[in-house]
């Protein structure tokens, strides 16, 4: 085999490594829970019915704002886009959300998936006294699972 081969066999080698470690980071950054367990959290603000900002400590005395989203599910959007009937349901899944919250004795996440402990956003469902809010969500038909096609309608 010519010294030519060889280097582009051994480039193609080193490229095809790379490439599969790269692959295997971002997997595991999925995976990556910076805060593990069940954890206290405050309400700051309901963005959506999926979205929704809270205050939790990551040290005693330290403690920092991030947006908590619910995984695996959609919501219906309120857009211009959107015909009446998602729009108003929309409307009462933020109004659910909201409920559920103010409702509550105790807040938790349990086990937030980032991509690294600096992100603002994590992924988590959010658990009370009331039970999962995503299950309190799909219960009502306010939710359904992220794997129904978007075009979907949400009234029939």
């Amino acid at each position: 085999m010519s010294k030519t081969k060889r280097n582009v066999l051994t480039v193609r080698g080193i490229a095809i490594l790379t490439v599969g470690l790269a692959m295997s980071s971002i997997a595991s950054a999925a995976d990556y829970v910076p805060f593990p367990g069940k954890i206290a959290v405050t309400l700051v603000r309901v963005e959506t019915a999926k979205d929704i900002v809270v205050s939790f400590e990551t040290w005693p005395g330290f403690a920092r704002n991030t947006t908590i989203e619910l995984p695996g599910i959609a919501i219906p959007h309120d857009s211009p886009q959107t015909d009446d009937c998602e729009r108003q349901r929309a409307v009462k899944a933020l109004a659910f959300t909201q409920q559920y919250f103010d409702e509550a004795k105790s807040i938790y996440v349990q086990d937030m998936r980032m991509e690294t402990s600096a992100d603002t956003t994590a992924f988590s469902d959010i658990i009370s006294d009331q039970g999962s809010l995503t299950q309190a969500l799909e219960s009502q038909g306010l939710a359904r699972s992220a794997n129904v096609p978007a075009k979907t309608s949400w009234c029939r």
